[in-house]
């Protein structure tokens, strides 16, 4: 079932980017020019640049609402979290799992 859902949403993503281009070919979207080398981008621009390369993506709503509850959490239980996940005993790398999950 997992491997439908990720499938489906790196479908999801694909179709996006794919009807973004879309979009600028047709006009619709202006294209966004990189950021200038040298020159610290505008925060705003720099996100608009990185969606048009299709980098990022607007979170789903899923994400918004696990974004919102992380929100709502009291700072010191996020501390707590945080300090948590600072000391997770060691596992194994990501590597080597993408290596055994393709065998």
């Amino acid at each position: 079932m997992r491997e439908v859902e990720r499938e489906l949403l790196e479908l999801r993503v694909r179709l996006e980017r794919l009807e973004r281009r879309v979009r600028q070919l047709a006009g619709e979207e202006p294209e966004v020019p990189p950021p200038t080398p040298g020159v610290p981008p505008d925060p705003r621009h720099l996100i608009a640049w990185l969606r048009a390369q299709g980098l990022i993506r607007e979170p789903t709503p899923e994400e918004r609402q696990l974004a919102a509850e992380w929100d709502a959490l009291p700072e010191e239980e996020k501390e707590a979290i945080r300090r948590e996940l600072d000391h997770l005993p060691p596992g194994p790398m990501a590597s080597d799992i993408i290596i055994e999950n393709r065998r």
